[in-house]
């Protein structure tokens, strides 16, 4: 891929440069053999095995899905553990691994899943609903009162807060962000949401690029409050050259999550090859100020910091 070339040209980890290219490419073996092999050697970099235990997380993430849909639960279940064992505080991997559970007929453990991901997210909606009818289902009724709850709490506020959003950026005259914060309030459906955002990672891997924009944008319309959508949006708009439009969605992403830090890499990327050198370099520094041995952030900021003619000589 585009960007992630131009990222990956720049590190000096060979074992994270083919841990990355295969991740993208959707060779899970291959890229858990890789991005294992920069976690396991001592001398790795912190920036370095940031980046690879994400990316690592990742594509357990994705290898488990592929065995859900291909009915392999046990594989799957394998798939979500690994991927716990690296982000053990990642509440959507705990719903997924609670889902599984309970397609075992496991309440127990599911519902030991469920409070995880709730305990990692006081706001996981699906969650509570989930673990409630489960509570039901074992004849805890009094516990699944408190879940149930709490759940409808949450429901109203998830209608409530965005819609007085909507309603503040309406009296301001802003059309778009009223639409915005409406689509929130209305049309956010985390179902809908699964399908659309797993079928645009298919397509991204798959080299559909335009589908992909496609699909993730269905997602984000679901779920516009999840970082990783806009990063992918991002950088699928940037395998079409659109840079302007990737940067919008790299900024939108950071909106979301502002200690995304690929998601900044991402954009200062894109901003420089959008031609806004300066502001790449200003979010190139802005990542140097927390991870001054970031490779890629350095390589690009010297690269930038170069007189023209050498820049363009380097870059050829």
């Amino acid at each position: 891929m585009r960007l992630l070339k131009l990222i990956r040209n720049l590190l000096g980890n060979y074992q994270l440069k083919s841990g990355l290219y295969h991740y993208y490419r959707g060779e899970s073996k291959q890229a858990i053999e890789f991005l294992t092999r920069v976690l396991q050697a001592p001398e790795t970099p912190d920036p370095d095995r940031r980046m690879a235990n994400y990316y690592l997380t990742q594509t357990h993430i994705a290898a488990a899905e592929k065995s859900e849909e291909a009915q392999n639960l046990e594989a799957a279940v394998e798939g979500y553990r690994e991927a716990l064992a690296l982000t053990p505080d990642y509440p959507d991997i705990h719903f997924r691994m609670a889902g599984l559970y309970t397609r075992f007929g496991l309440s127990l453990e599911a519902i030991d899943c469920y409070r995880r991901a709730i305990a990692l997210n006081a706001g996981y909606l699906e969650a509570r609903v989930q673990v409630a009818f489960l509570l039901l289902k074992t004849g805890q009724q009094e516990e699944a009162l408190k879940e149930f709850t709490a759940a409808r709490d949450l429901a109203v506020r998830a209608i409530d807060a965005p819609f007085e959003k909507a309603r503040e950026a309406l009296a301001r005259g802003d059309g778009p962000e009223v639409e915005e914060w409406m689509r929130e309030t209305f049309l956010r459906r985390p179902v809908s949401f699964a399908f659309h955002y797993r079928r645009a990672l298919r397509f991204l891997t798959e080299g559909q690029h335009e589908r992909a924009v496609e699909e993730f944008r269905l997602s984000s319309q679901f779920n516009p409050n999840f970082a990783d959508v806009h990063n992918y949006i991002g950088v699928a708009l940037g395998e079409l050259l659109r840079w302007e439009e990737a940067v919008a969605a790299f900024r939108r992403a950071l909106e979301v999550n502002p200690e995304y830090p690929f998601a900044r890499l991402n954009l200062a990327f894109a901003l420089a090859e959008a031609g806004h050198d300066r502001e790449a370099v200003e979010e190139l520094r802005a990542i140097l100020a927390r991870e001054p041995n970031n490779e890629a952030a350095l390589a690009k900021l010297d690269e930038l910091s170069a007189p023209k003619k050498e820049r363009t000589r380097v870059q050829g």
